[in-house]
């Protein structure tokens, strides 16, 4: 794998479009200020694909030569940690992968140099959830050093109208999560297919001219968990999954619903994605809008 460390590897050539696309939720008229999570069900709690063997290098080049912008864990995370480190050997085990060994380490970090999830470990404090350990090669312009030990409410800023619409509604399933596993999804577009990008471009990112949207823009999509470990712990998964736009709108009825979108998407909801007026502009013209 060549480049720099926090570089992604690109986007393979692909057999068949990825069961992620038909995930993507593109309706112009839903609010991105909800938490739509879903119930597991018997999907599987960790996605295994074709990039594993390059997503886990990456991981662990980040995890050697930036140790400090991809992992931390406050005193007295070790011991859930464990039981994630168990329960994620187990969950590989039964899908006939082989868990690893090497050094002695903080838990947590083994665990996330199995997975190509990156895991944030949550504790119920006394008046809200708190992010106290994770080990984070692949945020979407976050850095874990700014949020670490910080309640969630404070973690997701400066996401607009969270604190407002979501903090409470967000700890409040946690509360009554249980045995349960839940999941939802959430998808960007991006001019950079970094799978390491904790920084928002100064000035916002640049404009893609209409010609090269499709080819020079990606659709960056976070598939994400939530179960409970302990009472008192719970472990959030993220799992960054992208292609070039070209790849996702080769089907016709997804290169409608996503025109669909651009046109029509109030600009809270562009904005959010990711798309500024310019670029919004830019791809109704790529889209043949």
């Amino acid at each position: 794998m060549a480049g720099r460390p926090d570089q992604g590897t690109g986007s393979p050539e692909r057999s068949a479009d990825p069961i992620w696309y038909d995930e993507i939720d593109l309706d112009p008229a839903g609010s991105w200020l909800r938490m739509g999570t879903r119930s597991l069900g018997s999907r599987p709690w960790l996605v295994v694909d074709e990039r594993r063997q390059d997503e886990l290098a990456l991981k662990a080049r980040l995890l050697a030569e930036r140790h400090e912008d991809v992992f931390a864990a406050l005193p007295g995370t070790e011991a859930p940690s464990r039981t994630v480190l168990r329960v994620v050997r187990a969950e590989l085990a039964a899908m006939g992968l082989g868990a690893g060994g090497g050094p002695p380490r903080h838990p947590l970090d083994t665990a996330g140099r199995l997975v190509q999830e990156d895991l944030c470990l949550l504790q119920r404090g006394s008046s809200a959830w708190q992010l106290v350990a994770a080990t984070l090669c692949f945020p979407s312009r976050w850095r874990l050093a700014d949020k670490i030990g910080l309640p969630l409410g404070l973690v997701h800023e400066p996401v607009t109208g969270y604190g407002e619409h979501l903090s409470n509604r967000v700890d409040g399933l946690l509360d009554r999560l249980g045995d349960r596993i839940v999941w939802r999804r959430n998808w960007f577009i991006h001019p950079d297919d970094a799978l390491f990008q904790p920084d928002r471009p100064v000035g916002g990112d640049p404009v893609v001219s209409g010609a090269d949207c499709l080819t020079r823009l990606y659709l960056r999509s976070e598939r994400q968990t939530l179960r409970r470990i302990a009472d008192s712990h719970a472990l959030f998964t993220i799992r960054v999954q992208q292609d070039p736009l070209a790849a996702f709108v080769a089907d016709p009825e997804r290169h409608e619903a996503l025109a669909r979108f651009v046109g029509e998407a109030d600009d809270a909801s562009a904005s959010h994605r990711g798309l500024s007026s310019r670029q919004r502009a830019e791809l109704v013209v790529a889209l043949g809008g």
